[in-house]
């Protein structure tokens, strides 16, 4: 599936507000720092895959209101893989 410009357009300022995020975490930047003080530089790449599925219609028609909500479904019903990957950022159910 492509992807429309205008949704690539906010994934792109999801991107670049996610490394501002990371980048002026306070703990982040002090670990670097202790990393630099035991004599290494350090590069950090990440990798982001973003998967973008429409949401079903609600019964009538009626199309999912843009009001900003996030919804994620029950915990029970995610796959081990999305588990591991908020554990990684000591996000817990």
């Amino acid at each position: 599936m492509e992807i429309p410009e205008h949704l690539r357009e906010i994934v792109d300022r999801l991107g670049h507000a996610l490394v501002e995020a990371l980048a002026n975490d306070q703990e982040s930047r002090a670990l670097v720092m202790e990393l630099q003080a035991q004599g290494f530089d350090m590069a950090l790449i990440l990798e982001a895959t973003v998967a973008l599925r429409r949401r079903p219609e609600r019964p009538g028609g009626e199309p999912h209101p843009a009001d900003g909500g996030l919804t994620l479904g029950d915990p029970a019903d995610w796959s081990e893989e999305d588990k591991a990957f908020l554990h990684t950022f000591k996000i817990s159910l």
